[in-house]
Formats: structure tokens, sequence, C-alpha cells
């Protein structure tokens, strides 16, 4: 069984991008929106993204181990950011009852594997440095402690190190996420 998993972990993470991708298809495809829903969704796609955008301006892939800005507060803040994105494209949709199921079930079978496999590798990696990094930084749920601490080794904020970690394709797909909703909200009231 614990084979098995590792399987399902290593294939999860290798693939999450395309079954992501595949989500949003089917998520443009199918879902609707109403002028109630749009603000909330919205508000917490952008915050995702907001976070996705400072998380990625503080890291530098196998280089370093990133310590500041998100980092201090979680392990894994592109995928925090990752999981309010998908929890506001649900709540964006008529069938809520519907999509965040599906999107929760998108997430923990394949983002959480992905997590595990990230941390596996960082930790041949760094070695002893992650290990401390993971006692001392949880996973998801953001260490409050840290915010505002300047004591935190690493890097500090850069743009062009977003726009270097690829930010800018995620920004790209949520705001035509977001036009398409808009469209289609558009398209129904104006026929209404």
């Amino acid at each position: 069984m614990k084979r098995l998993l590792g399987r399902w972990r290593s294939w999860a993470a290798h693939h999450r991008v395309h079954v992501g991708i595949l989500f949003a298809i089917l998520y443009v495809a199918l879902s609707a929106t109403s002028p109630e829903r749009l603000p909330y969704g919205a508000a917490l796609v952008i915050a995702g993204e907001t976070i996705r955008v400072w998380a990625c301006g503080h890291l530098e892939r196998n280089k370093v181990i990133a310590r500041r800005g998100p980092y201090a507060l979680v392990r894994h803040p592109l995928y925090v950011g990752s999981l309010l994105i998908g929890t506001g494209l649900a709540f964006l949709t008529l069938h809520v009852t519907w999509w965040l199921p599906a999107f929760v079930a998108l997430y923990v079978g394949f983002y959480m594997p992905a997590m595990h496999i990230e941390e596996l590798r960082l930790q041949s990696l760094f070695g002893a440095e992650y290990h401390e990094y993971m006692a001392d930084v949880p996973r998801l749920l953001p260490r409050m402690s840290a915010i505002g601490s300047s004591t935190s080794n690493g890097r500090r904020f850069e743009w062009s190190r977003a726009v270097g970690n690829r930010e800018m394709r995620t920004i790209a797909v949520m705001a035509a996420l977001l036009l398409v909703q808009l469209a289609k909200l558009w398209q129904v009231t104006a026929s209404g």
C-alpha cells in the first residue's frame, strides 16, 4: 500500500498541471456565475494570485531556501494561493455545491501529493537546512507569529524574480477565467 501511495504521489505531482488545465477547460465550458457571486469569488481569486506573485518574488528555485515573505508563514505559499484561487473560482459559479467539492478533490488528489514530493526533493537538495525549515514553518496553515518578522534570512521580494518564475502566465490565465465569467454574465444579462 505504501508503495502504491508513493507511485500515486509521484504521478500526481508530475501531472497536476495537466489535470489543472483540464479542470480549467471544463470550468470554462460548464460554469456560469451571477452578479451576487462575482465579487466574492473574484476577491478570492485576486487574493490567491497576489499570494502567488508575492511568493514567486521571493523564490529562487533549487538555489536557496526561500524564508522571507510568505515563506516565513508557510512552506508552500504557491499552493496556498492556488487553494484560494480554486475556491474563488468555485464560489463564482451558480453550482458551487458541485464545483467546490470537485476542486477539493483535485487539490487533495493532486496538489497535496505534489507538496509531499516537493518536500522530499528539497530535503535531498538542502538536507538539514530544509529539515530545520520544516520544523519551524508549517506546511499550509500560516504561522501568524512570523508576520512582520525581519529576522528571516533569504532574498527580498523582486518583481523580476516573479516574472522569471513565470507567474505572469498564471496571472493571464486567471484574468482570462474572470473575463470569461464576466462575458457569460453579460450575455445572460443582455439576453434576459
